[in-house]
């Protein structure tokens, strides 16, 4: 019994790990999702989202990097709907620290979107745009499906330690009434 119990607790145990760890990689923090090389008029930028595909309604952390960084440039990025989503276009300041632009923008209908990108500085003002397909929401967090997912191995490891129970107290039984 001890060794049932031992192999159910490390199940319990490698079960709970793998749940904790699939949760959002975006934790780390080290890479963004998406990113792009732009040219907005005579600035060339990098452009970079942390979530690809963004979902709605969810922040959706937006970095300008200028490939000049002495330039002091200001800039604005307009969340414009697409053909076939019902929304308003949807305007956000980004905020300037040396050469990086970073704002913080957030899309209230799934759908198609254009993210118009304005930028102003000493060569002029110019804008580029970039179409992004926002998704839903998934229905349920992804650590909570795979809790639901792998209940039933917790309960067939139950019911196994169980019947190893049930069979070692048929063996003392049986052979209690041998010897006496």
């Amino acid at each position: 019994m001890p060794r049932v119990l031992r192999f159910a607790g490390a199940f319990t145990l490698l079960l709970a790990l793998f749940v904790l760890t699939t949760g959002s990689l975006k934790a780390s923090g080290t890479t963004p999702a998406s990113s792009q090389t732009l040219a907005v008029g005579p600035y060339i930028i990098d452009f970079t989202l942390d979530q690809n595909p963004p979902t709605v309604d969810t922040p959706l952390e937006v970095t300008v990097v200028l490939h000049d960084r002495h330039l002091r440039l200001q800039g604005t990025v307009t969340a414009e709907p697409g053909l076939g989503t019902d929304a308003t276009p949807l305007r956000f300041d980004l905020a300037a620290s040396n050469g990086i632009l970073i704002g913080t923008i957030h899309m209230p209908v799934r759908g198609a979107w254009n993210l118009v990108i304005t930028l102003s500085g000493p060569l002029g003002t110019n804008t580029t745009q970039v179409a992004v397909i926002v998704a839903a929401p998934g229905a349920i967090p992804i650590w909570l499906g795979w809790l639901i997912g792998a209940s039933p191995l917790c309960l067939v490891v139950f019911w196994i330690w169980r019947q190893h129970r049930y069979r070692r107290i048929l063996k003392r039984s049986y052979f209690k009434d041998d010897f006496v």
